[in-house]
């Protein structure tokens, strides 16, 4: 089986610019991604929660995204991710050609949704989409977790489970341990989303793709929150060495040339030390990003980290970083 892969710029590189993508350059991007061999194409989110200033790319409402994509190019196959919490079930249209152009979803979890997404999953599967289950910050699920996912029901229903490298903390051998503990659960279909704080993206991308996993994710020009994702230019170029008739990376390097090069001029993103301490230390980017832009040194971001991480602060809490600052100071 030959590895898939996932473009998922719009979504995770949402991030940086509020998910405002102009109408032209999405289409920009979904036609290089079907030109390049790419097959899935995550074009955004779906959440029911308003929030101001965010772009149409953080809801991805069917009528929206009608006038956007083709849902008969079966080659790259449109889809959206939803955060568990943050959506619903009746968000979704059954998936049939006239009702919706999405025909996968990912549901995203940290380890305290599981059961929040495990209905959504559920739900999704009862609409008729292919389903993906996306676990965050893999690297902070316990045993207990991953028992309540070998116990599910219905995962055997799902097209993959993806783990992800949520804080960029992972290596190699990481890879394999979590793809042993995925197949010993019954999956035979397991994903790798990756960040790269370690400038490990793609060292573990391709100890999944040497494990045979589904599918792997990349975003043009690694575009993405925190330390970036990995490149998709870099990753079809390796595919293109095994199948230059289906794999071109040029159609990527015109893509990055015209959008992605200086995206976003206000945001700070990809590889910086702040990025890379949260990566040693398995937390939130936010963290390290707040304390950054407050002008900690880097030795006082590594202690701030490492009190993060002593917490256990899985997802970002803007209040606990201040007591964490108010107690170092």
């Amino acid at each position: 089986m030959t590895t898939k892969i996932l473009d998922c710029t719009i979504r995770d590189g949402g991030h940086l610019n509020n998910w405002n993508f102009s109408i032209d350059c999405v289409k920009d991007i979904y036609n290089t991604a079907i030109k390049s061999g790419i097959n899935f194409f995550e074009i955004g989110y779906r959440n029911n929660i308003f929030q101001k200033n965010f772009g149409e790319f953080y809801r991805c409402e069917d009528e929206f995204l009608f006038s956007l994509t083709d849902k008969k190019n079966e080659n790259c196959l449109c889809g959206v991710m939803i955060d568990a919490g943050k959506s619903d079930i009746k968000d979704f249209n059954l998936c049939r050609r006239d009702l919706t152009p999405v025909n996968f979803v990912r549901v995203a979890s940290y380890p305290d949704k599981l059961d929040i997404a495990f209905k959504l999953c559920d739900g999704l599967l009862e609409k008729n989409y292919m389903v993906f289950l996306n676990l965050m910050a893999v690297a902070n699920y316990n045993k207990h977790d991953f028992n309540k996912i070998k116990n599910w029901p219905n995962k055997s229903y799902i097209e993959s489970i993806y783990f992800s490298d949520s804080f960029g903390s992972l290596f190699p051998n990481d890879i394999e341990k979590f793809y042993n503990i995925f197949q010993n659960m019954g999956f035979e279909k397991i994903s790798f989303h990756s960040h790269n704080n370690l400038q490990l993206a793609f060292a573990n991308t391709l100890k999944a793709i040497e494990l045979g996993f589904y599918s792997v994710d990349a975003t043009a020009y690694g575009t993405g929150r925190g330390a970036g994702n990995l490149p998709a230019e870099l990753l079809i170029a390796y595919f293109a060495k095994i199948n230059p008739q289906k794999y071109n990376p040029v159609h990527y390097f015109k893509l990055v040339e015209k959008y992605f090069v200086n995206f976003p001029n206000e945001s700070s993103w990809g590889y910086s030390i702040p990025h890379l301490i949260g990566g040693i230390n398995n937390i939130h980017p936010n963290y390290t990003d707040e304390a950054a832009a407050d002008k900690f040194s880097y030795e006082k971001i590594y202690e701030i980290s490492k009190l993060i991480k002593e917490r256990n602060l899985i997802s970002y809490d803007k209040n606990e970083l201040k007591k964490i600052i108010q107690k170092i100071l």
